[in-house]
């Protein structure tokens, strides 16, 4: 330490050494001549004179080659150290998310991997929890990609901070984090894990000057001693994700092997659904909607079918989404309004039409000129036709939507809110959408009789609906007691198998024959 202190560089201390070495072999030489080769009489006083030389010379010569050869070494190692913090660096920014300062998939991957390679995965297993923000392309979307990375970024340091202790954190890219909870976790523990997780979204995200709340679902999964590869377990993951967030507000869901049968089912009716349109395995039912006082049929909902070659008659709500998934909500989408279009031209005006339109359908800027074309291929009159749609599109792109609604219902057109009253509900919609009617949701209807809150909403409901000037249709009407309770708070219109079950197009013609005085009734607003 004190050499150090003297002779702080490598070089210095490698030209002591030398010169060290360099002294030590003229000083055996004069000790030879001083203690041996005098006493014999050997050595002469030449030889004495160039041992004195010598250790005077040596010492500089070696101390200056070994300066030298430290030197190099000194440069050798400072080039090894250099390196070695520039692969730490690399591997750093390699294995570090870039915006929120967490591990990667890149890390992720490099982690799970050290333990299917050395095979240490427990028996009890290691658990890995998978993090999906809610409504994140809607902060995109609404408030700016800068906006949705200071997100991304505040709810990486919740993580970091409330996961100290307890697990990894990684972000796998766009709005999904993944926790590795290592060892062999319980069930509760998990549990506790979830439930601290979600509890970081109690607290709203300061953002650009303005709070926002959201939340999160989480899909937990176990790495299994028999995983090959770290896809199994993200795929594991990823479905217990997938069913948690059909669950509305924070949640999470463990997996279960049922969950790979129910995608296998999923992924078979996406991969049908890509043949069934040009196969003309689509039809369309219609439903009638009556006015409440006398009864008299207003209009048809159009309802679409699928009738699968080895399935059987598949519902809409088993391959809507999956429609939505792939993109083909669009293609089957224009196929419904055009079929219903020309079906309802065949009935006796001014009998109407109702078609369900998704929020995808009006983000193509195509879709209100094909509505303007299937009602001129019909010759159907604009005022026959509503468009039914649900609140949840106005979450996203709601410029784009209202610029929609608007010029359908300039041009005559109507349009239903569908399924009011559950989800996102909110009475500015009802104040910035063009809309002429409110259809309540089912699940009232079937509770309204029974339970005193749904009565009240089903009445606060129909209030709005007078209040905003529009008229009140309540589906899933299936007996006469609902329909007089309905009827004496005012409601409009009522749909539901007390009056009809669906029918074919054949069917909608032969009702309306039956009844031809009531069809001429025509809707409020």
């Amino acid at each position: 330490m004190m050499l150090k202190a003297f002779l702080p560089k490598s070089e210095q201390r490698y030209a002591a050494l030398g010169a060290v070495i360099g002294a030590l072999f003229p000083a055996v030489c004069i000790f030879y001549h001083a203690v041996i080769a005098d006493a014999g009489g050997g050595w002469g006083s030449g030889i004495l004179t160039i041992s004195l030389v010598s250790l005077i010379v040596m010492p500089l010569v070696c101390g200056m080659f070994f300066y030298q050869r430290g030197r190099a070494q000194s440069c050798l190692l400072d080039e090894l150290e250099q390196r070695r913090k520039t692969e730490e660096n690399l591997s750093r920014i390699v294995h570090t998310d870039q915006l929120t300062g967490v591990a990667n998939r890149v890390a992720l991957e490099r982690d799970l991997c050290e333990l299917l390679v050395t095979g240490s995965v427990p028996a009890g297993r290691t658990a890995l929890l998978m993090l999906d923000l809610d409504r994140f392309k809607f902060v995109n979307d609404s408030m700016g990609h800068d906006t949705g990375d200071a997100l991304l970024v505040a709810l990486g340091r919740r993580l970091i901070q409330a996961m100290s202790g307890l697990g990894a954190v990684y972000r796998m890219g766009g709005d999904e984090f993944v926790i590795v909870v290592a060892g062999s976790p319980s069930e509760g523990k998990l549990d506790d894990i979830c439930v601290t997780i979600k509890g970081l979204f109690a607290e709203p995200f300061q953002l650009s000057s303005a709070q926002f709340w959201t939340g999160g679902s989480i899909g937990v999964a176990y790495m299994e001693p028999e995983d090959q590869t770290i896809s199994a377990v993200l795929k594991r993951a990823d479905l217990a994700l997938y069913k948690a967030k059909e669950i509305a507000g924070n949640s999470h869901m463990v997996y279960a092997p049922e969950m790979a049968d129910e995608a296998t089912r999923k992924g078979e009716i996406e991969y049908d659904l890509s043949r069934a349109l040009a196969a003309g395995e689509f039809y369309l039912e219609y439903q009638p909607i009556v006015g409440i006082e006398s009864r008299a049929i207003r209009s048809f909902e159009a309802l679409i079918r699928w009738h699968h070659p080895d399935k059987g008659i598949i519902p809409p709500d088993h391959f809507i989404a999956a429609a939505e998934k792939t993109g083909l909500i669009l293609p089957i989408g224009n196929w419904v309004l055009r079929t219903a279009c020309l079906e309802a031209a065949r009935w006796p005006a001014p009998t109407g039409i109702a078609v369900n339109v998704a929020g995808d359908q009006f983000k193509d800027r195509a879709f209100v000129p094909h509505v303007k074309a299937c009602l001129a291929e019909a010759g159907l009159a604009p005022g026959r036709l509503t468009i039914e749609v649900t609140e949840s599109i106005f979450l996203a792109d709601a410029d784009i939507i209202e610029e929609s609604l608007r010029e359908l219902r300039a041009h005559g057109v109507r349009i239903a809110l569908d399924g009011f009253g559950i989800g996102f509900s909110s009475i500015n919609n009802l104040r910035r959408f063009p809309l002429d009617q409110l259809k309540l949701d089912r699940s009232f209807t079937q509770t309204m009789l029974g339970n005193q809150r749904d009565a009240e909403i089903v009445d606060i409901i129909l209030q709005l609906g007078n209040t905003f000037q529009v008229s009140t249709t309540i589906e899933g009407i299936e007996t006469e007691g609902q329909m007089e309770f309905v009827r004496a708070l005012g409601a409009s219109e009522a749909q539901g198998c007390l009056i009809s079950r669906p029918v074919s197009a054949e069917g909608a013609i032969a009702i309306l024959q039956r009844e031809p005085q009531r069809t001429v009734e025509r809707s409020f607003g």
